[in-house]
């Protein structure tokens, strides 16, 4: 039917926008250009940019939806999860060679207003039950918190290996597929191998000044909200400060994110030169970054930047806020490599692996609930567990 056919390639444009700029960078003007439509026929369809930003989401889930679906037809977890896996992979594969939309970046929905953002979040909420339960049934509060770190850290190591599969052609994908399960499988550690290691700390100095302080509020404001949705009146208001007390530190909102982005990779970065010079082994330096940055992220005050979060950010402060996130990858990997040549890591694919760990430590931040009523220590041995174990339990 012709209306249909239409809605669909509204939804098709809209959906490339909306991950190319964020929610509130997509506007109706441009997805109607794209077509080569008039606004006032996209508005026939979706009366304002919320609702066409909403029906991208919805769409995305109920395709996300039938994935897991069909995925939790297998009889054993471990299917369960490969299945998920490959048709998730089958999706990306059909979206680079234009048989179908990309799933869009579901991190967005932090920027849709509340009343669409809390029906948005149920449906993935629905989504997210049903990959926890690949993993079969929670019979205790203890189980429940494992296997929530489980789905967790499966679901961003999918969504965020639509950054890094690029960098593949379609016919390797299959190979790469089951790289990444190997990762998801077995984990980072070899039998054996200590995994647990006491967090350090490498924050700001106690007496924050006025500076610190707005990258601090902007930091996690931007990780709950994203970029459009933190504003300055916002951040000042939750220090009780005027808004032109900013402009004395800083020019304004993008520089501000930019701060905040820089500030966030220089604290990661002194993590990872105390944990050089006060642990030997190279598992251990690892192991000590990633339990400091899950405190950080648990702890919620002043977390480091979600890359996650800065999708709708002007394209220059974008552009640098991914190559430092790239220079992290590629510093992590270097040690993974270290840990598989002394023997304490399995040898897996190092750059999947290592993108494996930033998925999981950028999205750590969203387990609000998850960590709340239980001290920080069991939430950082839980999800560490996962990290370099695996999301199987052992045979």
């Amino acid at each position: 039917m012709r209306f249909e056919r239409q809605k669909q390639r509204i939804l098709d444009a809209a959906t490339f926008s909306l991950n190319q700029k964020g929610v509130w960078g997509m506007t109706l003007q441009e997805v109607a250009g794209a077509l080569d439509l008039g606004t006032s026929s996209v508005t026939y369809y979706f009366k304002r940019r919320e609702h066409l930003a909403a029906a991208v989401f919805e769409d995305s889930l109920l395709r996300l939806a039938e994935i897991v679906r069909r995925a939790g037809e297998e009889p054993t977890q471990r299917k369960r999860v490969a299945r998920y896996v490959e048709l998730y992979f089958d999706q990306f594969a059909r979206a680079l060679r234009g048989e179908s939309r990309p799933f869009a970046i579901l991190s967005e929905i932090r920027a849709m207003e509340e009343a669409t953002r809390s029906t948005l979040v149920a449906q993935y909420q629905t989504v997210f039950r049903a990959v926890r339960a690949f993993f079969g049934p929670s019979e205790t509060p203890e189980r429940k918190r494992l296997l929530t770190a489980r789905a967790h850290i499966l679901n961003e190591a999918l969504f965020w290996s639509e950054i890094w599969l690029r960098r593949f052609a379609i016919g390797d994908l299959p190979n790469v597929r089951e790289r990444l399960l190997a990762v998801l499988d077995g984990g980072l550690v070899t039998s054996g191998t200590p995994w647990r290691a006491a967090p350090i700390h490498a924050g700001p100095v106690p007496e924050e000044d006025e500076r610190q302080a707005y990258l601090r509020v902007a930091t996690r404001l931007i990780n709950d909200f994203g970029y459009k949705g933190t504003s300055v009146e916002r951040i000042a208001g939750e220090l009780k400060r005027a808004k032109t007390s900013l402009y004395r530190h800083i020019e304004g909102k993008d520089e501000l994110v930019a701060a905040c982005s820089r500030e966030s990779f220089h604290r990661l970065a002194a993590l990872r030169r105390l944990a050089e010079t006060d642990r030997t082994s190279a598992w251990d330096r690892i192991a000590t970054i990633l339990s400091s940055v899950l405190a950080l992220q648990f702890s919620g005050d002043y977390p480091l930047l979600r890359s996650s979060a800065l999708q709708a950010m002007p394209a220059p402060v974008r552009h640098d806020a991914v190559e430092r996130s790239e220079r992290t990858a590629l510093g992590l990997m270097g040690l993974l490599v270290e840990a598989m040549q002394d023997g304490s890591m399995r040898v897996v694919d190092p750059f999947i692996a290592s993108h494996f760990i930033m998925s999981s430590l950028d999205a750590s931040y969203d387990l609000k609930g998850w960590r709340t009523g239980q001290p920080l220590t069991v939430s950082i041995d839980t999800y560490m567990n996962v990290l370099a174990t695996g999301i199987f339990d052992p045979e």
